[in-house]
């Protein structure tokens, strides 16, 4: 399956796939032949949401089973820092308690700013310091308007025109999550559904549960074009489709640690046609130790997707 960022833990299945790489290798994934037990971070920002969670956990040993419970950091004491802009100044601090092991929640609330720059920081005894930055990307809105019906594989291919508020500089990257209301075999398209045919009833119920979140993958904004009025017409892609009926359309332009992370990660797990020897790194922007902190902006669109059959000429 591919990467998956959900509405509600935005990114969803990532992390899990991360940490069976660093504690798979059974040592340190960057310059130590002998392995060293690290902390482990999982927290993403949404641009003009509530800061959500920091969980926190350790590597194990290439032999042990993982689980998160299992592994789970206690009594960390975890902040994050709201910077000045353009200074690079600690301006603000939230902090941070643990609700279940390894689970840290806000103590206070706070709406995460567009265009500012956000600092964590997670201080245990027994661990070194662990410190990680990220810029929370520019606000965004689907300007057009989304059909309240859409034909899978119609030929009037779904454009989303998206509007940022703040001009960036650079290469800008989405990702496009089609949320399913309903993830029901019955209701799979016609390429998912040929995958699942033949699987295994309990194999069938994961894969059903998984497809209901599915992603286009990253999306360079040099693919696409800019109309007259200089916003980003993206088409949106059918294979993003993987059931029909009630659907969210949730574009997500990512930061950079994100934009590293997930391409990183995607060669480790096989989208490349390196040999074992010659696949770099997952980059990670954690330092003292690894996982990911990160930052996205986005906006949702939902409408109703039928089978083309049902196009009325």
């Amino acid at each position: 399956m591919s990467i998956f960022l959900n509405i509600h833990n935005p990114i969803k299945g990532l992390f899990l796939l991360a940490v069976a790489i660093f504690i798979g290798s059974g040592c340190d994934p960057y310059t130590q032949d002998v392995y060293t037990e690290q902390v482990v971070v999982e927290s993403y920002l949404t641009a003009n949401n509530p800061l959500t969670q920091v969980r926190l956990s350790t590597t194990g040993d290439a032999t042990e089973v993982y689980s998160f419970e299992r592994f789970a950091l206690r009594g960390a004491q975890v902040m994050i820092w709201v910077l000045k802009p353009n200074s690079g100044e600690k301006d603000y601090r939230i902090t941070y308690e643990e609700s279940t092991p390894g689970v840290y929640q806000p103590t206070e609330m706070h709406v995460v700013q567009p265009g500012y720059t956000y600092q964590l920081e997670v201080f245990h005894p027994e661990y070194p310091e662990v410190e990680a930055f990220t810029t929370i990307p520019a606000s965004f809105q689907i300007i057009n308007p989304i059909p309240d019906t859409l034909y899978y594989q119609s030929t009037e291919q779904l454009t989303l025109e998206l509007a940022s508020a703040v001009a960036k500089q650079g290469q800008n990257y989405y990702i496009i999550n089609t949320v399913a209301e309903q993830a029901l075999e019955e209701l799979l398209t016609p390429f998912y559904l040929e995958f699942v045919a033949d699987e295994e009833e309990e194999e069938k119920r994961q894969s059903l549960s998984e497809l209901q979140i599915n992603s286009s993958g990253i999306l360079s904004e040099g693919n696409f074009n800019r109309n007259e009025q200089g916003n980003l017409e993206i088409r949106y892609p059918w294979l993003a489709v993987a059931y029909f009926g009630v659907n969210d359309i949730i574009p997500s332009l990512i930061d950079q640690n994100l934009y590293d992370y997930i391409r990183s990660e995607s060669v480790q797990l096989g989208g490349s046609t390196l040999s074992p020897g010659e696949i770099q790194n997952v980059i990670t922007p954690i330092v003292g130790g690894v996982g990911i902190f990160g930052s996205m902006s986005r906006d949702t669109a939902r409408t109703f997707i039928l089978p083309l059959e049902f196009e009325v000429p």
